[in-house]
């Protein structure tokens, strides 16, 4: 009897907790409900301008963002345009350069032409074939004089200066030649002629340059030929071994028989 009445009182006492926890979860949302209700009645209820307004707030937001938008790509299609400006350019740059790199070699056949053309003449006594031959270098000059007005027309200038520095950029230096009455580096004769296009080389000149004599060091030191005078030893004994001194000093000292 004692075991049962424990069990009902222990039972008792497990509803009336949970009786106990419902109705503290009851109050809390019935608390939260009211909090929800007390909040709404405290708002009011917006009017149709407000709701305008932040109706136009969202909108000017919205055309502020299109308007970055819109002056990015602006910015990019003109950054586009002058990148394709300059390409072209460029190409129509590299275009002439080539061209007339192209014709370069015609040119200096031509001025090898005209400068052989005097000893041409020379070598025919023939009149019939000197007029004959005048004519011919006469048409060979004027194809040169077209052919440098279209140089001078697409702004190329020869590179064919002497008695300057050399410089890298303008020159190739093909040969060297011992010149002390001129500075070292200094262009002495064009080899090949040189062209450049608007400021732009498109062909270094070939040439040879000027060096100096080279120094010829002494064979002993300068100290140890100081201390050397030409009362001691001659010219002679600098010559001669240490072997060949000694039997010399031999010589002279054996008396004669």
């Amino acid at each position: 009897m004692g075991k049962e009445k424990k069990d009902i009182e222990k039972q008792e006492t497990e509803s009336k907790d949970s009786k106990d926890q419902e109705t503290k979860t009851s109050e809390v949302l019935g608390q939260d409900v009211k909090k929800k209700q007390d909040k709404k009645k405290k708002e009011k209820p917006k009017t149709e301008i407000e709701k305008l307004q932040e109706k136009n707030k969202k909108l000017e937001k919205q055309i502020s963002e299109e308007k970055t938008k819109y002056a990015f790509l602006q910015a990019e299609l003109e950054n586009t345009r002058k990148h394709y400006i300059k390409q072209q350019e460029i190409a129509k740059k590299r275009t002439k350069i080539n061209t007339i790199t192209s014709f370069t070699p015609l040119i200096d056949s031509f001025e090898m032409a005209l400068k052989s053309k005097e000893k041409i003449v020379n070598m025919n006594n023939d009149d019939s074939n000197c007029q004959q031959m005048n004519i011919f270098t006469d048409g060979i000059e004027k194809l040169y004089e077209n052919l440098q007005t279209i140089f001078n027309k697409f702004g190329v200038k020869p590179i064919e200066k002497t008695n300057i520095p050399s410089n890298y950029k303008l020159h190739e230096v093909i040969m060297r030649i011992i010149n002390d009455e001129v500075p070292e580096d200094t262009v002495l004769q064009i080899v090949h002629k040189g062209y450049s296009m608007n400021g732009e080389v498109i062909r270094p000149a070939k040439v040879v340059v000027s060096k100096k004599t080279p120094v010829l060091l002494p064979s002993k030191p300068i100290s140890e030929i100081h201390e050397l005078s030409t009362d001691e030893i001659s010219s002679e004994n600098i010559e001669k071994k240490p072997e060949e001194m000694k039997k010399d000093e031999d010589e002279k000292s054996t008396p004669f028989e």
